[in-house]
């Protein structure tokens, strides 16, 4: 594999070079790759945040087993842990979409790239 083939779209200098980049980055398989990507780091931070915070997640079952004058209590301690973990989630996704994603052209080994970056070489 050639070294210009994860070269990102800021460190391109040459007009025609970035024309031809540009022609491929916006090319529909390429967007595809990039939905795709989304969906997949959404998957993959999801799980991690799931694994990481799972009593949060428990909390509505145990809520169920509660008297119903807890409830609005239980779901005032939940909504901000719940809210907190999606942002952690949404910011997690954001960064390493733009670390691994966005500028690059994506190859057909991208998937694996993305849920194991350390064992590839950019």
């Amino acid at each position: 594999m050639n070294s210009t083939a994860y070269k990102r779209l800021s460190d391109i200098r040459n007009e025609f070079e970035r024309g031809v980049f540009l022609a491929l980055y916006n090319s529909p398989r390429q967007r595809l790759r990039r939905g795709i990507a989304r969906v997949i780091l959404g998957i993959k931070h999801g799980l991690r945040g799931a694994l990481f915070s799972w009593p949060l997640y428990l909390l509505p079952l145990a809520a169920t087993l509660l008297q119903k004058t807890h409830l609005p209590l239980i779901a005032l301690l939940l909504l901000p842990g719940l809210a907190l973990s999606g942002m952690i989630l949404l910011r997690g996704v954001r960064e390493d979409y733009a670390r691994l994603v966005d500028g690059c052209l994506l190859q057909a080994d991208y998937p694996g790239r993305l849920l194991f970056p350390a064992n590839f070489r950019t």
